[in-house]
């Protein structure tokens, strides 16, 4: 069956609810996948950011068809030692006392228990988060999620509590008056946040919600400064500095973790897509003193499938190959490589406004002119359709919120020839854009 036919099964049977691009995938083995018309695709968004080891990796299949064989899904009221073995591996990997997980099966759903922690430690409710991040569609995570439009539109008012600080957004800064220098524009930004705190808030949150990289709201990398006076100001306040690495961590930015390149350290950390490597699977880490303090409290948290032994002997297989495989050190090397060849484009193109990134998580910001900054969706649809065209996957959808941001998110396995092809193709798109 063509792509074409597939898509109209799937409309038939299928609650349309966000863009489907017309071709229909059917298989992938490394960095590659196939559509159902028999093309071939270097897929540098990784699934849904998802697959860090590649597709159908021999290991990983491996150990998902043997766990398989053995034990799927046990009751909450159980461990097995899947889980055990999971959750000695993630405080294994995670630096200082990082050392206790609860697991899920979504990013949305790990955020979900990183408030009900962060509420029941502090005893207080209030939660500050930034515009432009994102932490889920579920209804806690929806109400710290800084985005708008069709993201709030008709759903009603959001969970109260939650108070939004700008994101120190440099190439776009919204307070006109800073000179966009990096930390000084960023600092700015705070400095406003904390105003709005103060004047709307108790001032006093439960905790901080951040991404280190922003990824839905346009692969915006805080800086250092900004990370170090929140994390001070958590300890000031008596909040808890929450960070989500839903798709930053194990390896994407070339360190472990994105917090790790500013030696910040979180109080709670969330983890998902990269963690299960593909299958459903999310976790909170929380420091072994406040898992302690929380299990004084009679911390109450579970799920049908928190820790499925299928689930974690999968996130198990993918962090080993991590591991193993030297795909941290491969992500920093190939994610030089690509931002290279980026910074080249950025000279060439006068449509290449900014790039911006650490490791294989790496953006360009799409502009009429590197003069007038306008934001030119219309010209990244344009670029990534011709990419797509030509073989090559994107983090670009057309109606998502960054919409002239085209994002880079390989898997970690991607090879230098790869990425080298990669930035050929995206060379040419922007050649017929411009």
């Amino acid at each position: 069956m063509t792509s074409k036919s597939w898509i109209e099964r799937d409309r038939a049977v299928r609650i349309q609810s966000r863009y489907t691009f017309p071709e229909v995938l059917e298989r992938g083995t490394g960095t590659v996948v196939y559509d159902t018309d028999g093309h071939e695709y270097l897929d540098f968004v990784s699934g849904q950011v998802c697959a860090v080891a590649g597709h159908a990796h021999p290991k990983y299949a491996d150990a998902i068809a043997k766990q398989a064989h053995t034990l799927i899904q046990r009751g909450s009221a159980f461990t097995d030692t899947c889980q055990i073995q999971l959750a000695e591996k993630v405080a294994q990997m995670c630096p200082g006392d990082l050392g206790k997980s609860y697991f899920a099966c979504t990013g949305s759903e790990s955020n979900e228990a990183a408030l009900r922690m962060a509420k029941l430690i502090t005893g207080r409710h209030e939660v500050a988060a930034l515009v432009r991040g994102y932490h889920g569609l579920t209804a806690g995570s929806f109400g710290i999620t800084g985005l708008g439009g069709v993201f709030r539109e008709g759903y009603g008012p959001m969970q109260p509590g939650a108070v939004f600080l700008p994101a120190p957004y440099v190439y776009r800064c919204p307070f006109k008056g800073c000179d966009q220098d990096g930390d000084t524009c960023a600092m700015t930004c705070l400095e406003h946040g904390l105003d709005t705190l103060q004047r709307t808030s108790s001032g006093r949150p439960a905790a901080v919600f951040i991404e280190v990289i922003q990824s839905a709201g346009g692969v915006i990398v805080l800086s250092e400064e900004w990370l170090r006076e929140i994390r001070r100001l958590c300890d000031e306040w008596g909040a808890l500095l929450v960070i989500d690495e839903a798709q930053t961590g194990f390896g994407r930015t070339g360190k472990m973790f994105a917090f790790e390149h500013f030696a910040v350290m979180p109080d709670i950390l969330t983890v998902s897509k990269s963690l299960g490597g593909g299958v459903p699977v999310s976790g909170v880490v929380v420091r072994d003193g406040l898992a302690a303090e929380l299990e004084a409290k009679g911390y109450y948290q579970s799920s049908s499938h928190t820790g499925d032994p299928l689930l974690s002997a999968a996130a198990l297989a993918n962090l080993t190959i991590i591991e193993e495989e030297g795909l941290v050190e491969n992500a920093k090397k190939i994610g030089e490589l690509l931002r290279a060849g980026l910074e080249e484009l950025h000279k060439e193109f006068d449509i290449v406004g900014d790039v911006r990134g650490l490791g294989l998580f790496l953006g360009i910001e799409v502009v009429a002119s590197k003069e007038s900054r306008t934001a030119a969706s219309d010209l990244a649809v344009t670029i990534s359709s011709h990419c797509q065209r030509d073989g090559l996957l994107i983090g670009h959808v057309p109606g998502a919120v960054s919409e002239n941001i085209i994002r880079i998110l390989p898997p970690l396995t991607t090879s230098s020839s790869e990425a080298e092809r990669a930035l050929e193709i995206l060379r040419s798109a922007l050649v017929r854009a411009s």
